[in-house]
């Protein structure tokens, strides 16, 4: 992970305080996500099943190699580290010196933030050069399109992969969680990757165009927050004492 300060007390009260905030929109997003997936199957009698059960077979295979067969811990260092310096980059910093090995790894920059430090857990580094290698393929070789289930299978294997190394470390003192807060970190790590999953969802299902998809789900955002907002200023006047 990127060099970085310690945290001041006054900011990690913030992040939290913003970090249980983003939890009913989380809420809404999980379900948001799962309504689109179940009219993406049910809704539709051409669903492709094909595609997504090879990616699900990759997918499931490599958690389960990761916790029966020897951990490829270097090769996903490497890739972890890598992003940090992407992210840093991205962020018009420099990077001085990048370290990764099996026992961990490094990246000195002149810059940290939240979106360097836990660039990796969102924005994983194999299963985006695949599908830009996939992308690159088969625009210069279109005759590839026929192993598109080799590909998919093999996508999952590398997603999977990285929701396992994750959720591995999840538990764990990684400084990239500690450096803002373990309850901050998840947070947007979870809020993060349900926007990477709606994407995937959609560029592979197209349940419906874009715009709407935004706009329904931003809704649904506005109608959790003014429920909860109704609802505490409710209470607050409720149970605050009155001014004489």
């Amino acid at each position: 992970m990127p060099q970085s300060p310690p945290p001041r007390q006054s900011m990690n009260l913030i992040r939290l305080f913003f970090a249980i905030a983003l939890w009913p929109g989380i809420y809404v997003t999980v379900l948001f996500l799962a309504r689109t997936l179940q009219l993406s199957i049910w809704g539709s009698p051409s669903f492709p099943w094909m595609g997504p059960a090879a990616f699900g077979a990759g997918f499931l295979a490599s958690c389960v190699a990761f916790f029966y067969l020897p951990r490829p811990k270097g090769i996903y260092v490497l890739g972890h580290e890598l992003t940090h310096a992407l992210a840093v980059w991205l962020s018009g910093g420099k990077v001085h010196s990048l370290h990764a090995g099996e026992q961990g790894g490094k990246v000195v920059a002149d810059r940290v933030s939240p979106l360097i430090s836990l660039a990796p857990y969102v924005l994983p580094f194999y299963p985006i050069l695949l599908g830009i290698l996939w992308l690159a393929s088969i625009r210069l070789w279109p005759e590839l399109g026929s192993y598109v289930l080799f590909f998919l299978a093999l996508w999952g294997g590398a997603w999977g992969y990285h929701y396992a190394f994750t959720a591995d470390l999840l538990p764990t003192r990684q400084p990239d969680f500690l450096v803002y807060g373990r309850i901050f970190s998840i947070s947007l790590i979870v809020l993060g990757n349900l926007m990477v999953v709606g994407l995937l969802l959609w560029f592979t299902l197209r349940p419906f165009p874009a715009k709407q998809g935004l706009l329904q789900l931003g809704l649904e955002w506005v109608r959790i927050y003014t429920t909860l907002a109704h609802g505490i200023s409710g209470l607050l006047l409720r149970y605050l004492p009155r001014p004489a």
